[in-house]
Formats: C-alpha cells, structure tokens, sequence
C-alpha cells in the first residue's frame, strides 16, 4: 500500500473513533424516543445507524484523498539537511507520522483474525444443514405451509429434523431450511412447535439471514470501536422483536407464544454465529414486552454514551488540525488561482507542456512550489508525469534534496527515489554513512543496508574497532549475525 493510500486510509480509521460515537449516540436517542413504537420502527433506526457507521470511513477516506495532498516527512526528514534546496522547502514540511502504519497493520491484523472466526461459523452453520437431519414430520410440514400462507410468503422452505442443532434455526437466504431440534419436537406440545416454527419463517421473510452476513461483516470490519458492538446487539435484539410480533400476528395468541418461548429456554444450548433463532435476544426482556412487562426504560442509551459526549469535539479538533507552518511569504499565500498556477509554472520554465499536462498537474495536486523545488532538488529536468509520480508517492523535494547532498547514492532517479522513500531510507544517516568513508553505492545497495538493520551509529561503531575495511555485503552479514 503506497503511502499517498495509507494515510488518509489511517486517518479515516481515526476518525471513525469520533464518528462512530456521534452515529451510536444519535441512534440510541432516536429510539428512546420511539421506545413506544413498533420493534420495526427502532429496527430501521440501528439498521440505517450501522450502515452509517459502513459509509463513513470510506467518505472519510474519499475526503481525505480528494484534498491537495499532504505527504508526511520520510524517517530521514526529522533532522537539518545540508541542502539549500532541502531547507527551502522545511518550512512548508508537516510533522512526521510515523504510526500511521501501525494503526493500518493493526486494523488488518484485526479483521484478519475476527474473518477467520467467521469464516469458522459459517462453516459450521452449513454442516448443520446437512449434518444428521431428517424431513420433517408431515404434520409440521402443513402447519410450515399455512403459517407461510398467513406471513405471505411465496418461496419454499424446507423444514428439518435435526439431530445436531440445539436450538430451531433458519439457515440460509437462497435456499433458506429450517431445522427443528429432536430434542424439541419431544418437549414441545404441536402448538408450542407451531409457534416456534412461525418466528422461524419470520426470520426466513424478513431476510434476517442475509442481513446477519453484511452485520458481522460490518462488525468484523469496525471491529475496534465499542459503539459497533453495541449497535450490532440492539439490532439482533430488535429482530428477535420483529418476528415475535410476527409470529404472534399468524398464531393469533399472545399468551401461548410466551408460554412456547419460556419452555424453549429449559431446551435452548449453543446456536453457531450465522443462523437466526428463536432463542436469539434475551427471552426473558421478549417475554416480558409480549406480555406488557418490560422496563420503561429500556431503549435508553447505555450510560458509557454519556462520557463520549465530549470526545467527539475532542477528537474532531485535534485529528482535523493542519499543522503548523512557519510564517513567512509562502504560509501567507492564498490558493493560487488559475493564472497564478499558469504563471508559476512559467517561472519553473514549463512553457512548453500541452493543455492537457497542465490540467494533469492541476488535477493531480502537483503545485509550482513542488515544480520548483523539485528541480532544485538535484533530479534535474523532469517531465510531467514523473512531477505527478513522484507527488503521488508522497516523495517531497526535501527527502530527493537530502539523499542527492548525501553523496551515497551513484544512481539517484525518479523511480530510484520513489523507492528510497518507500523503504523509510533515512537521508541524514545515508550523509553520516558517507562521511564515514563508505560508498557511494546503488540504490540496491542503500535498500539493502535499510532492510537490514545496518546504520551510521553501526558502521561508526564497526569502524572505530578497526574494521573499517569492510565492503558492504561483509557489513551486511556482520549485522544480520547481530555483531554489529
């Protein structure tokens, strides 16, 4: 991942950190607010919550990546060049941010190991349906057919015995099934069975299945912010309501279906993460709202939203700060308009490129100032697309500056820069390095000592023992067996 992606990809994962409160919070008094309302009415709310939750990262990052670019320092920029072009340009160089990185290696580490669980229950949810099951018993195969007929549901559904689930679930959204536990078919009176199966093919006309699959893949994604997790539960929690309702509207008895629930909990056990069951939620708060019983309360935001009220502000304030610039003539110009920028790549001698290279320039972010000092920078005359090269990787005339008064480097071009600051090459140790007596070698090489570890401090050490004689794959295997 190039770092004109990385890190506006990082900043919109920081971001998220205030959004995604903002986004909860609102949710949450949304539906105190319409705590007397149907289930489905708060359902919606934390559905359109979550999937603003989904959209706003990558309108972050879209933002972020639509701005004038602003490239960070390379490790090698924190200190004085010995450039004059290099220290022209310091003034206008952002802070380095170094742990930018880390946060992206993080968050895919992240999604990469709550994937695999995933993946693990997916898996397990399929061999269910396949695992030990049996046609249903052709009296709750008609009872399935009427009570489709009462939800109006038109595709098939297949019922299931089985000998593996623990608990009735609806499995599936293309070829949705249903399996009803053996265990429950014998403790379950023929109404009680009903019942259940009604809140199953509610499960199975809602498309509860396919929503659960785009949920924890959200979950899986935004995984390090706790508002996610609780959204994602006041979500389940709403769609057990919305079937309940439902499956009371076909069954027509209120009373009976919390009777039917209260004996499924003494059979319910362990359900894998990707089928919908009657179990799902809390069976005593649905019991208890069935029958008229639960608390006023219930759809109050959680009381850990009341210390993010300030962090939002916090947050947005100091992640969305510009750094500083020294003052001076150029922190004082205006944006340039577009007979300034014409005229600043006069003043560069780019008199020549066609209409559409400058537009190219424009669109790319590519500023005189950059042309400018760009070319001071040692490179030597450039073309427009390796000016919108070099931009988009972040490469900044003070690094190029720095590594050409270095002396390290025997083959420094645009492509070799481009990768010299790819790979962190620090411009001020590759200087130490060279008046050390070492060099000059290929970019190869200087990639080379990056990657292994080998720095002025190390090379100085080395030589002030008596070895100074060393060439550089000697070095290199010197520091690799950890002796220097």
């Amino acid at each position: 991942m190039s770092r004109a992606v990385m890190e506006p990809f990082a900043w919109a994962l920081i971001h998220f950190v205030w959004q995604g409160a903002v986004i909860a919070l609102a949710a949450g008094l949304v539906a105190a607010a319409l705590r007397g309302a149907a289930p489905r009415a708060r359902y919606a709310v934390f559905c359109i919550a979550m999937l603003s939750m989904a959209l706003a990262p990558l309108v972050t990052f879209a933002a972020l990546r639509g701005e004038r670019p602003v490239t960070t320092a390379a490790p090698g920029e924190a200190s004085v060049v010995s450039s004059p072009a290099a220290a022209a340009f310091r003034e206008d160089a952002p802070a380095p941010v170094r742990w930018l990185p880390w946060i992206v290696r993080g968050w895919l580490a992240g999604v990469a190991v709550l994937s695999l669980r995933s993946l693990g229950g997916w898996i397990l949810a399929q061999r269910l349906k396949r695992s030990r099951t049996t046609p249903a018993p052709e009296a709750i195969r008609q009872a399935a057919a009427r009570l489709r007929a009462r939800l109006g549901m038109t595709r098939a559904v297949g019922i299931l015995a089985s000998a593996a689930a623990d608990v009735p679930l609806a499995i599936g959204w293309l070829r949705p099934v249903v399996l009803l536990p053996v265990t429950a078919l014998t403790s379950l009176s023929p109404d009680q069975i009903e019942m259940v199966l009604a809140h199953e093919l509610a499960h199975i006309r809602r498309h509860d299945y396919l929503v659960n699959l785009v949920q924890t893949a959200l979950e899986n994604t935004l995984f390090y912010h706790p508002a996610v997790w609780w959204l994602s539960g006041r979500i389940r929690a709403e769609r057990e309501h919305c079937c309940d309702d439902l499956a009371v509207e076909a069954c027509g008895d209120a009373l009976g279906y919390a009777r039917a629930l209260t004996a499924l909990e003494g059979t319910a056990g362990r359900r894998p993460a990707f089928a919908v069951a009657a179990d799902g939620g809390s069976l005593l708060a649905r019991i208890q709202r069935l029958l008229g019983l639960e608390r006023t309360r219930r759809y109050a935001p959680p009381a850990w939203f009341v210390a993010l009220l300030p962090v939002p502000v916090i947050l947005a304030v100091v992640f969305s700060a510009t750094p500083p610039t020294t003052a001076g003539p150029a922190a004082a110009e205006p944006p340039a308009r577009e007979g300034g920028f014409l005229a600043g790549l006069a003043e560069a001698g780019y008199t020549n490129i066609s209409v559409d290279e400058v537009i190219a320039l424009k669109e790319h972010g590519v500023e005189p100032r950059f042309v400018k000092a760009m070319l001071a920078a040692g490179l030597g005359p450039l073309d427009v697309s390796q000016l919108i090269l070099l931009n988009e990787h972040g490469v900044q005339p003070v690094f190029v500056a720095g590594v050409a008064a270095s002396g390290l480097v025997s083959d420094l071009d645009v492509s070799n820069a481009v990768r010299l600051h790819e790979h962190g090459i620090d411009a001020d140790d590759l200087a130490r390095i060279r008046k050390l007596g070492f060099g000059p070698y290929s970019s190869d090489q200087v990639v080379t000592l990056r990657d292994n570890g080998v720095t002025a401090a190390r090379i100085g050490a080395m030589k002030q023992q008596g070895f100074g004689n060393l060439s550089l794959e000697q070095i290199v295997k010197l520091c690799r067996a950890g002796i220097i």
